[in-house]
């Protein structure tokens, strides 16, 4: 499994993955990253994007086909200077350095958001059975940032740990809810486990793994950056957005 070498990693840079973080994430298709940004940090990106929402530029990314809600940015990283700093973020390349290589490129960027009662339900998907319709990777996975605490009543995450290995699923598209190119598969959710996420902590997980999220009981807002990325020597990536952050050894 090419996405197992460790060898073009280098320990010099910044703050990485521990053994044991790398370990869980190839067993149980994420992991969860504590204090990888400052809180007050997300809180003014929450604000501006409060403003780019009620800019005439928000037309040019509202969600499009593939179940997208309300509330979501599209192309996250060519919305604004500071979501494009943001998915190109070294904190975040150097975490995920010893999982997406050799080279890493970002194959896309989005905002989630489940908006107060919101109760639409992000359907059981594998970001992948998306991502392959324009680019093939071997190690494509995603990090998941909340912008605030996400608790499971605002619909937090709910994964199956470990289903990343039984490869791609067969999916059909749902006339309902969000993220609707819905795994064809029953899910047993007596796998399942939810992923309240503090604001400052960092999801990772795998393209593959299926995962879903219930619908927001709360007064409060839940957002999050999903920015997906892949190894440099895929070819090409999700349109524009596709982009190479550091190259690969040669």
């Amino acid at each position: 499994r090419p996405c197992r070498h460790l060898s073009a990693y280098n320990a010099a840079m910044g703050r990485t993955l521990t053994a044991e973080q790398l370990q869980r994430y190839h067993e149980d298709g994420f992991v969860l990253v504590e204090d990888v940004f400052d809180p007050a940090e997300l809180a003014a990106m929450d604000a501006e994007l409060d403003a780019f929402r009620a800019s005439e530029k928000f037309a040019d990314h509202r969600s499009a086909g593939g179940g997208g809600g309300p509330g979501w940015v599209m192309a996250l990283g060519l919305a604004t200077e500071s979501t494009r700093a943001f998915c190109e973020d070294e904190r975040i390349l150097d975490l995920i350095e010893p999982i997406v290589h050799p080279g890493i490129a970002i194959y896309s960027a989005k905002l989630v958001s489940k908006e107060p009662f919101e109760g639409t339900r992000c359907h059981w998907h594998q970001d992948d059975a998306y991502y392959t319709r324009h680019s093939q990777s071997a190690c494509r996975m995603s990090v998941w940032i909340p912008l605030s605490d996400t608790t499971i009543e605002q619909g937090a995450l709910q994964v199956i740990p470990g289903s990343h290995r039984r490869g791609l699923q067969p999916a059909s598209m749902r006339p309902d809810g969000t993220c609707s190119l819905a795994m064809d598969v029953e899910v047993d959710l007596s796998e399942r486990v939810y992923v309240p996420v503090r604001a400052g902590t960092m999801v990772l997980f795998s393209a593959l793994l299926w995962h879903a999220s219930d619908g927001n009981r709360t007064a409060r807002r839940r957002r999050a950056f999903i920015v997906s990325y892949q190894e440099a020597t895929a070819a090409g990536g999700n349109g524009r957005q596709w982009k190479i952050l550091r190259e690969a050894d040669a």
